[in-house]
């Protein structure tokens, strides 16, 4: 192998690096967690197994911690399906404890559900999830657990040469993943996968080195972090700020190639000058004792760099060929002391900290006002805080340090702490259009409620709030807002990138579907409807679900569409408008925020914010009493609409509008899942005629959302063609 500089320095500062982060609990959400978290699951499972792959055994503490928290009872009820959470728990105990009784159950279950040629574990992705299925009988094989009875590994190979001969993986990391399969398996490549091979070689070769491009396509011979990392200089967080998201998948997807390819260099030496020239464009950017610091810089956002860390270690030691747990210590011994004299450094710091906050005195003047913005879990409350100093003059009159007031937002943790990470993958150019989420926080032990001190907008009202205030003459603030929301969808540049193939089924399909059985589930438990209705509110359940899955055959000929910054959950209460009330003074200039970021999404669909949008003014309507709001409300919205199909049009968007009423559906379903928590008080405190009442509107919001489907099933075919 090509010699890695700093090789023993390197890997150690990742390792002592990773098991700190579980020592010290930084990312709690993140690392053994909520185990019911699909986000939490999945990055505690890379970083299991990096510390595998590094060479820990399975009796050191970290992985006997991982054993207890992944080892879960399967089924917990009769009709547990294996889906993205059980297929990481089952690859964890396979490496673990492959012997457990919960691993065949869930081998079993996983050959259960074969459906045609693949393997169905999540909505719409058959063949990585075929693909995945594989890995897990490979393992199970290695381990001796695979049944015949489950799956033979003449079957293994025959899905295997299905998925490559009919072309059917489209990523770098799943074609390696298929190469190594079919070699670890039985020793050598078919005529098929030789053709793939050579394929992803020539892929590296056209890209400089580097996997995971191809989604990506032209656009990325024009990104500044491409051109600087070919001219193997050393990248800084400005270089890659505006395609960080891009630049993490291209890193991850290039560690996972080289991991999968690694073992088959004996036989195909014509792999070594491709992984060779990868390792070294990544190990440039890392090697060293800043290892760790230039990987901070670089992936900010915890969920990135956890991921990056992990993967990075895992294709060094297969580059390596071996376990890097037996590389000389004196490295580890200076680290490990220096940890040790940083301890105490920080024990000092801390302190003093403690000390000035009991210091400060702190108090609220007035009442706690109650603030009704956005519908999530969070509550939102403004406050006067009075903070003074005890060192003043007893005759002094005491004064707060801060003047003004604050907003104190708070929820659940992980709630809190995912729209923190969600502002921190927005582009800088347009941070500004949203509220900023603090990194400080206060967590309370007994509730595990987290508040966080932010921006006090009291001079701006939600665009719901502002309903009343908006004057007749309503085109130029329909106008400005959706400019303003344009931009954001844009992220402050104009050059586009396709969406993840992944993301109709995520934010829309696999969604509705979750929706639609809360929804039809609580109305038949809870008799929520008057005799002999239940017929037709049946064929409202079973057409919705039909029309979903003619939307699913087409899924793949929906995908190609331009990628945008997606708020997901933009409505009228998540809108903050400045300017729109009468004032004597000149005329004040409209502006506005967006709130709420724990659903934004950085390469999501501008259509999903809009047809959300749409619906909630069409329903903020409807509730209103005075004639000229509605007329107000219905105008805002046919700008909005013009101004979004116009922007639809100018970035090629070609099934925008088709989306558009999709996402209307899928907002209704939401709304009307949403309602089904205040059908459950009702029906509790047996107030009988109000929760009917939710039932109608349930069934209702449902027949609504049947027909935007209806339209989008109709019109797919002119659309796409």
């Amino acid at each position: 192998m090509v010699k890695l500089p700093h090789l023993e320095q390197t890997v150690t500062e990742i390792v002592v690096e990773l098991i700190t982060l579980d020592q010290e609990q930084r990312f709690p959400d993140l690392l053994f967690g909520d185990s019911n978290d699909n986000d939490c699951v999945r990055i505690t499972m890379h970083y299991v197994v990096a510390l595998l792959a590094y060479g820990f055994s399975h009796e050191e503490a970290e992985l006997q911690k991982a054993l207890r928290w992944f080892n879960k009872p399967f089924p917990r009820q009769k009709p547990d399906f294996m889906d993205v959470l059980e297929m990481n728990r089952l690859m964890i105990l396979l490496r673990l404890q492959p012997e457990l009784s919960t691993v065949k159950l869930r081998l079993e279950q996983l050959a259960e559900q074969k459906s045609s040629d693949y393997f169905d574990v999540q909505p719409g992705w058959p063949e990585f999830d075929t693909l995945w299925t594989l890995e897990a009988f490979a393992l199970a094989k290695q381990n001796n657990v695979l049944d015949n009875a489950i799956v033979t590994l003449q079957d293994i190979k025959q899905q295997l040469h299905n998925l490559v001969s009919q072309k059917e993986l489209k990523r770098d990391k799943d074609v390696a993943l298929a190469l190594n399969l079919q070699y670890d398996l039985f020793g050598t490549l078919g005529k098929e996968d030789k053709r793939l091979l050579d394929e992803l070689l020539n892929i590296a070769e056209n890209n400089g080195g580097l996997w995971g491009m191809r989604e990506f396509g032209w656009r990325m011979k024009n990104m500044h972090w491409y051109r600087e990392l070919l001219k193997q200089n050393q990248l800084t967080y400005s270089d890659i700020q505006n395609d960080r998201q891009i630049f993490r998948k291209v890193v991850v997807s290039s560690c996972m190639v080289i991991e999968y390819l690694m073992p088959l260099v004996e036989t195909y030496p014509e792999i070594r000058p491709y992984v060779d020239k990868a390792i070294h464009l990544l190990w440039k950017q890392i090697y060293g004792s800043n290892a760790i610091l230039t990987l901070r810089s670089l992936f900010p956002n915890p969920y990135d760099y956890i991921l990056v860390l992990s993967r990075l270690l895992r294709a060094i030691c297969a580059y390596a060929g071996h376990p890097l747990l037996g590389l000389n210590s004196t490295h580890l011994l200076r680290r490990i002391t220096q940890l040790q004299m940083n301890v105490v450094e920080d024990a000092e710091v801390r302190n003093i900290k403690n000390a000035l906050r009991e210091w400060m005195q702190v108090d609220i003047s007035g009442h706690v006002e109650r603030l009704k913005l956005g519908l999530s879990e969070a509550s939102v409350v403004r406050v006067n805080p009075f903070i003074y100093s005890p060192l003043i003059n007893e005759d002094d009159k005491p004064m707060s340090l801060i003047p003004y007031s604050l907003i104190i937002k708070y929820g659940p943790s992980d709630m809190i702490d995912l729209e923190r990470r969600s502002y921190e993958t927005l582009p800088v150019s347009i941070r500004d259009m949203f509220v900023r989420i603090p990194e400080t926080t206060y967590t309370d032990p007994n509730s595990g409620l987290s508040f966080v001190v932010m921006q006090d907008l009291r001079d701006y009202k939600t665009l719901y709030e502002a309903n009343e205030d908006l004057p007749q003459n309503i085109n130029t603030i329909a106008q400005r807002l959706a400019n303003f929301l344009q931009k954001m969808h844009e992220g402050g540049t104009s050059e586009t990138q396709t969406a993840p193939p992944s993301l109709l089924r995520e934010i829309y399909l696999s969604r509705m579907m979750e929706y639609i059985d809360r929804i039809f589930n609580f109305l038949w438990q809870h008799h929520l409807y008057e005799d002999g209705e239940d017929e037709e509110i049946r064929e409202i359940q079973y057409e919705l679900f039909d029309r979903i899955g003619d939307i699913i055959k087409n899924q793949q000929r929906l995908e190609r569409f331009p990628a945008a910054i997606m708020h997901g959950d933009l409505h009228m209460r998540n809108i903050m408008v400045y300017g729109l009330g009468k004032s004597r003074s000149r005329k004040k200039e409209i502006k506005f925020k967006l709130i709420d970021l724990e659903f934004m999404h950085s390469e999501g669909d501008a259509a999903f914010d809009a047809g959300q949008l749409f619906v909630d003014i069409d329903l903020v309507s409807r509730e209103e009493q005075r004639i000229e709001s509605q007329e107000e409300l219905h105008q805002l919205k046919q700008i909005l609409e013009d101004s979004y199909y116009t922007f639809g049009k100018n970035r090629n968007d070609h099934t925008f509008e088709l989306r558009v009423e999709l996402a209307k559906a899928r907002a209704l379903l939401r709304i009307a899942k949403g309602r089904t928590k205040r059908g459950s008080h009702f029906v509790m405190n047996n107030q009988t005629a109000q929760a009917i009442q939710i039932g109608r509107e349930l069934v209702g919001h449902a027949h609504e959302a049947l027909e935007y489907l209806r339209i989008v099933v109709e019109d797919m075919p002119a659309k796409i063609s």
